[in-house]
């Protein structure tokens, strides 16, 4: 995993993930809603950034995850890292982020996120994070 482990997580503000995400994600965008933003530090500078919210599309997504309530859920709704970071670190700051809704927000039962295979994989990342 090498460097990957000295990787620091933590909260930011979403002015600081909104810029990272729009000059680091490929479609350049942000979701206005997201609400909860961390951000992936390595070597005292900021390299990633994961934000979440509540899903969009509450008629869609909780007939996934019966029984559940609305508020029991979150959806990983951007993920943007540079190449500073090295292999591995996407799924060990999504297995972090977890880690630290758990603690913090233990009322949360389910994390919803999408990968497009078109462009960014197939959901490996999501897999290794466990």
């Amino acid at each position: 995993m090498g460097r990957a482990k000295e990787i620091i997580v933590k909260v930011i503000p979403s002015k600081i993930a909104n810029d990272f995400v729009k000059k680091n994600h490929y479609s350049g965008k942000v979701v206005p809603n997201s609400n909860l933003h961390f951000g992936c530090f390595l070597d005292n500078q900021l390299h990633g950034v994961m934000s979440y919210e509540s899903p969009t599309s509450k008629a869609r997504v909780l007939g996934l995850v019966q029984p559940c309530l609305w508020n029991e859920m979150l959806e990983l709704n951007r993920m943007a890292f540079d190449d500073y970071l090295p292999k591995y670190s996407e799924s060990r700051c999504i297995a972090i982020s977890i880690k630290l809704i758990k603690k913090n927000a233990p009322h949360i039962k389910w994390i919803l996120s999408f990968s497009d295979a078109n462009l960014c994989g197939d959901g490996t990342i999501y897999r290794a994070s466990g």
